[in-house]
């Protein structure tokens, strides 16, 4: 006679994770988490950074078409640079249209959101580089 098992001894495979693959997973994440996190920050930068130079570029064909035509510079809503005042508009025009005098310093702009610097020179070149943690 063949011998049978218990309904009671049968074992069943449980289904679900362990506490070792669960602690395994989270540190994946984490460490992904830290290399991401602060990449994404970079390329925020970047992105604002771009922006502002973006602006800078359009103001500066308004600034060079106005002082060929003699006229003032049309209203330019800055959205990505900080300058605010009129005075700071003036100083940014009067690098684009060579009207700022013999050496003139360069302009420091910084973004509006996430404080970069944008570099405008007394040529009236437009740069600027994202500093990385």
């Amino acid at each position: 006679m063949k011998a049978t098992q218990s309904h009671h001894t049968r074992r069943f495979k449980q289904q679900g994770f362990t506490l070792i693959e669960l602690l395994i997973v989270v540190a994946i994440v984490g460490i992904l988490a830290a290399v991401g996190v602060p990449q994404y920050g970079n390329y925020l930068n970047r992105a604002e950074q771009s922006a502002c130079i973006g602006e800078l570029s359009a103001f500066r064909s308004l600034a060079v078409t106005a002082s060929v035509s003699s006229d003032d510079i049309a209203d330019f809503d800055f959205q990505s640079c900080d300058i605010g005042t009129e005075t700071e508009i003036d100083e940014v025009a009067s690098r684009f249209d060579g009207t700022a005098g013999e050496n003139p310093d360069d302009i420091v702009i910084t973004t509006v959101n996430r404080n970069q610097a944008v570099t405008v020179t007394g040529g009236g070149r437009i740069g600027g580089s994202v500093d990385t943690p």
